[in-house]
């Protein structure tokens, strides 16, 4: 019984953020893009710092 009210619960929860997600709209998508666009320039950027180094 206590995994049924765990997951009950969960799920409760999990309808609720679900029910935010309209409200959000696509302006979550766009902040996940950007944050990701940013860490890959980062991670490019370092890259290239390593391969000036010499290293592999």
């Amino acid at each position: 019984m206590p995994l049924r009210i765990l997951f009950e619960s969960l799920g409760s929860f999990l309808e609720w953020t679900f029910k935010i997600l309209p409200i959000v709209g696509n302006n979550l998508n766009y902040l996940f893009m950007a944050i990701i666009a940013g860490l890959g320039v980062y991670w490019i950027r370092e890259m290239f710092k390593h391969q000036k180094a010499g290293e592999k």
